[in-house]
């Protein structure tokens, strides 16, 4: 197919300055991204045990839900129930004191848990939770952007307008790619030219992946900005009125005084027999009419609304009072395709399959990213074009972006996996009152750390040096879960759950540290005034 010259030479400018300027806020939210669809499998394998409290049987629910609140006043409010939840995986029971929406970086998290001891009597403590998945949603939504614009976090719009100049880049891509693209699609030329091994792999995970990144920057765009978009609705085409409106206020048959699990569940059941639920929400439960469940339901076989859950929501005290429009199965049509995009970017249908291939294609779009940045790199470095030449010098701006890609992308990588180990080792020495704080304040540290060292050493040697330090630091992790099974009494915990964090890691370490040696071997045998080359003249 041939494409005319100077749409061919616009695409390329723009895929190349679009891709450039954007990359590396990509390259973070992909590759948190792509470890989302496992965040509270890895928050169970940051939760110290302390922070765990027994599990009960479902016939216990009730008892329970009585002692709480007869001590507890906070509780005759709101509280949430955990059925079998990862999310809540801490115990049967959680609130909080005061009520607050979880906005912005919120690293506080203090709970309160309950659950029954083997005497059946009530046992609660104050906990500030540990939830390493929270850090790696919040660098996924932000790329690690802090500070809050309105209500949302400024990361969450800057990420927006990025998700905008990425669908360019896909696009222009694209075109790029049109007149050879039956010739050479899945064509990967290994050899010395390295360059062109890049560029055929960057092209083949392109092309591979391109709905699935094209689903992807249209949906941030609609997150990032869909106040703005109702707005507009609002204002042009329903002239003020709000594009949604509340049903009129009922008066509710209050048919109980206090909270039957068994019945909230036996409705569930009957209204949604496809799906499992995980959690109960209970809010206002102090104003019988305007008292409120909110039912976490979980299907491997259904699109599903959340992240995680589809949900629905009645009054506890009167459980034919039920609204069931955010279940796919139940949902009008007109929600139908809003719903299927929401599950297409969170991949919350499928089960844990389509978890692992969400998992790979959030890597692999990390990949294209770091790759292209490097691609841009080497088509503008220096070249020796005679031996009896002298070595060329680097341009500046070649030099800036090398040190800011190996930094800042490996850098992510380094502050993640260090983190999570940090958060096991702390406690043997440190007295953590809050592994939130710890997890986010150790991730910017090693991060800031990473790019620094990065341009104080020059990228030849710091890709080297960073590449091992993350091989090192994710092998760390099986070995902390190793030693607290071994030396169960040394302070630190292991979760059997938890075991396919700690085996994906320990191959993902032998990964990283085959890279190392790779960047060692090719830094030692590159050519004098090579990009890469540890030789001088």
């Amino acid at each position: 197919m041939k494409v005319r010259s100077d749409i061919m030479k616009l695409s390329k400018t723009m895929h190349t300055w679009v891709g450039i300027t954007s990359g590396i806020l990509l390259f973070i939210c992909f590759f948190a991204g792509g470890l989302s669809m496992f965040q509270h499998d890895l928050s169970r394998w940051g939760t110290p045990q302390q922070q765990v409290l027994t599990k009960i049987e479902s016939s216990q629910y009730n008892q329970l839900i009585q002692q709480v609140q007869s001590q507890h006043p906070a509780t005759q409010k709101a509280f949430t129930l955990n059925i079998s939840s990862k999310e809540f995986h801490h115990a049967p029971i959680t609130w909080t004191e005061r009520q607050s929406r979880d906005e912005g970086f919120n690293t506080t998290q203090m709970a309160y848990l309950a659950s029954l001891d083997e005497q059946g009597h009530v046992q609660v403590t104050q906990e500030n939770v540990s939830k390493l998945g929270w850090l790696i949603e919040q660098l996924h939504e932000t790329a690690g952007i802090p500070g809050m614009a309105g209500h949302h976090t400024l990361g969450v719009y800057v990420m927006g307008v990025v998700a905008a100049l990425y669908f360019l880049a896909l696009m222009s891509g694209l075109i790029i790619l049109l007149p050879t693209l039956i010739k050479d699609y899945f064509t990967i030329r290994p050899g010395k030219n390295k360059k062109r091994f890049w560029l055929d792999t960057h092209n083949v995970i392109g092309i591979s992946s391109l709905p699935f990144h094209l689903m992807i920057s249209i949906t941030v765009v609609v997150f990032a900005f869909h106040d703005y978009f109702y707005d507009s609705i609002r204002h042009l085409a329903m002239k003020g009125d709000p594009p949604f409106t509340r049903p009129a206020a009922q008066i509710i048959e209050i048919q109980q005084d206090h909270i039957d699990v068994q019945k909230i569940l036996a409705k569930v059941q009957q209204v949604a027999p496809e799906y499992e639920v995980q959690y109960i929400q209970f809010n206002g439960l102090d104003d019988p009419q305007k008292a409120n469940a909110r039912i976490a339901l979980y299907s491997g076989e259904q699109l599903l609304r959340g992240a995680n859950y589809d949900f629905m929501s009645m009054n506890p005290y009167n459980v034919d009072i039920y609204n069931h429009q955010g279940i796919h199965t139940q949902t009008p049509n007109a929600n139908t395709f809003v719903h299927t995009l929401f599950s297409l970017h969170f991949g919350s249908y499928g089960g844990y399959s389509v978890r692992w291939i969400y998992l790979i294609l959030g890597l692999g779009g990390a990949f294209l990213f770091y790759s292209g940045n490097l691609l841009w790199v080497e088509t503008r470095a220096r070249k020796q074009k005679r031996l009896q030449d002298p070595l060329p010098t680097q341009r500046k701006d070649v030099v800036f972006m090398a040190n800011l890609t190996i930094g800042s992308c490996l850098g992510c990588i380094l502050a993640l996996s260090s983190s999570m180990v940090l958060g096991r080792f702390a406690h043997l020495a440190l007295d953590v009152t809050s592994m939130n704080h710890l997890y986010m304040y150790s991730y910017y540290a090693f991060f800031v750390a990473a790019v620094l060292y990065s341009f104080a050493t020059g990228y030849k040697h710091a890709l080297g040096h960073l590449l091992c330090a993350i091989g090192i630091s994710l092998l760390l992790i099986p070995m902390s879960s190793l030693c607290a099974y071994i030396f169960p009494k040394s302070g630190l915990w292991y979760d059997p759950h938890s075991l396919a964090v700690d085996v994906v890691a320990f191959i993902l370490s032998l990964v990283f540290f085959k890279f190392y040696q790779n960047a060692i071997k090719r830094g030692r045998n590159a050519e004098v005034g090579s990009l890469w080359s540890f030789k001088k003249a």
